[in-house]
């Protein structure tokens, strides 16, 4: 591509909640320090902190040694395309991860050389349109990794919005994991946003995401650019729980960073960032979002309600967001 300018799981047993799920009530109830008897003897620990010890160190299992949604795709690619077209892919997507290797060095230039080779390799390859549509998504997903690194954050956004395309066109032609491909340029664009320091841009698309990892009936369209609206649909059947689960861990640690991010530069832009999020159904970062904006407004009541929440559902679909509760209660 040419660069141009830029155009402007499983879920918990929680009860439903009412709609308004973010509005709070103030409260004159005085907080209580960890570890402070709450009737003046007994347990050290109130239910609520006892919740929030069992989840505090709350890890995933071992971290897979693959990508998960790499992995997927090179099975489907193997068993759509003829071994000639599978080997000339690998080869473009060997080419491609060089070039992000090289990025991640600080070394720009070299990875841009890469990025050029790769290219050329695509328009070379003899590839029928679709396989050839397929390397370019892949491929340019890698290149705007790059480029975001780089601070060349128009082109990269220009690569992605293209990748995007591409996977709608063969989720359209029956390749449908390509729609978790899809949730992974989603957060490709919340990285880039988040490096350009656009933070309550980038923590209402990782909203948007992991409602919709969590919640398939509930497309992320309201999260993200018009652009990107199209052809969001039910993921349940075509995203395993697995790979679900993974995609919505590695966007809530970015949603948590990204909270205490926009928290240590304003408290206040904080609270009105959260609030832009209105999901439909209860759900882990729905009770995690509430729980935070509770948190911000000093809202005893609503933040312990919003941590029990959180807390009695457990690292489900991810532990990230429940983590970081159970801290911010032991705190």
């Amino acid at each position: 591509m040419t660069p141009t300018d830029e155009s402007p799981l499983p879920t918990g047993d929680d009860p439903p909640a009412p709609r308004g799920i973010f509005v709070t009530v103030q409260a004159s109830v005085e907080p209580r320090a960890f570890g402070q008897p709450s009737d003046g003897g007994g347990s050290r620990e109130t239910p609520l902190e006892q919740l929030a010890l069992a989840h505090r160190d709350a890890r995933e299992p071992a971290a897979p040694a693959e990508d998960l949604l790499r992995t997927e795709i090179d099975r489907l690619l193997l068993r759509t395309f003829s071994p000639e077209d599978c080997a000339t892919l690998a080869d473009i997507q060997r080419l491609g991860d060089e070039g992000v290797a090289v990025a991640m060095t600080g070394r720009q230039d070299g990875a841009a050389s890469r990025f050029l080779r790769a290219n050329r390799a695509v328009e070379d390859s003899g590839l029928g349109p679709q396989a050839r549509a397929l390397a370019e998504s892949l491929l340019w997903a890698q290149e705007a990794e790059s480029e975001t690194r780089a601070g060349r954050f128009e082109w990269a956004a220009e690569l992605m919005e293209a990748a995007f395309d591409r996977d709608l066109a063969a989720e359209d032609a029956g390749l449908e994991l390509f729609l978790a491909h899809r949730i992974r340029l989603a957060h490709a664009r919340l990285r880039l946003d988040q490096a350009r320091g656009r933070l309550g841009e980038a923590l209402l698309i990782g909203a948007g995401l992991l409602q919709y990892l969590e919640r398939p009936g509930e497309p992320p369209c309201a999260s993200l650019r018009p652009a990107w609206r199209c052809g969001w649909r039910d993921h349940r059947g075509v995203i395993d729980a697995g790979l679900a689960a993974d995609l919505h861990r590695q966007i809530a640690e970015d949603q948590v960073a990204l909270l205490a991010a926009l928290e240590t530069k304003d408290v206040r832009e904080a609270a009105l960032e959260l609030r832009r999020f209105s999901p439909e159904q209860p759900s882990q970062i729905a009770h995690w979002t509430r729980f935070q904006i509770a948190r911000l407004d000093s809202d005893e009541v609503s933040r312990k309600e919003a941590a029990r929440a959180v807390l009695t559902g457990g690292p489900r679909p991810s532990a990230p967001l429940c983590s970081s509760v159970a801290a911010a209660v032991l705190a």
